[in-house]
């Protein structure tokens, strides 16, 4: 008490509202969008920000790189990243008809973020909960399997599920759980217990390599 606030923040912001409750008396609010639906747009913040956020932190985390901003700083890391943010436009374009170049701009207007030295965030602290990251309809193998049943195979995004595979901070619960099922599994077990897709899925037989090589390192 008596000390004030002292607090960080971003510039960035994004506040996207449904009109379809407000019929024809859709309110003036500054900064706010209106969308006749959210799902496009909440997919697209969890498929870009999460799904980039977390690639930095399991690609920094990799490198050994302790902080978010230093993760992008370094080249290696940044193309990674860039990489997998590729993957996810192509399918945020293809299945809800965003612009590419708008896309493209949030993308970047995203990436920006990522690299902010005022945010101390850490690699460990955003990769932490690797089991709930890599599940079914998670920032990875959602998108990598809407591009899979596109007929499209991913790349960055199962280098991407690799590097989320190799976190192994033993002050996570869900990284030493994840380390558990490899070990005790076969990797087809650990592909569906982990990823929740089923054997018959056109990506299934992917990340069971992934599985199988990250076994083979135990």
């Amino acid at each position: 008490p008596g000390q004030g606030l002292d607090v960080t923040v971003e510039t960035f912001f994004e506040w996207v509202i449904e009109r379809t409750p407000f019929g024809d008396a859709v309110p003036a609010i500054p900064g706010a969008t209106f969308v006749d639906t959210l799902g496009p747009y909440i997919g697209r913040k969890l498929f870009t920000v999460n799904t980039g956020h977390a690639s930095a932190a399991y690609f920094g985390y990799a490198a050994g790189i302790v902080k978010i901003s230093d993760a992008m700083a370094d080249d290696t890391v940044a193309a990674q990243v860039r990489a997998v943010l590729e993957e996810t436009k192509q399918l945020l374009v293809a299945k809800h008809g965003f612009i590419e170049a708008e896309q493209e701009a949030y993308v970047q207007k995203i990436l920006a973020r990522f690299t902010n030295p005022h945010l101390p965030d850490t690699v460990n602290r955003v990769g932490r909960a690797p089991l709930r990251k890599l599940s079914r309809n998670e920032r990875f193998v959602g998108p990598a399997a809407e591009l899979a049943e596109r007929g499209v195979t991913p790349v960055a995004l199962l280098e991407a599920m690799a590097a989320a595979l190799r976190f192994d901070d033993a002050a996570d619960d869900e990284a030493v759980e994840l380390a558990r099922i490899l070990a005790g599994s076969t990797s087809a077990e650990a592909t569906e217990r982990i990823t929740g897709l089923a054997g018959t899925h056109p990506l299934f037989p992917q990340v069971q390599k992934l599985i199988e090589v990250r076994q083979a390192e135990l």
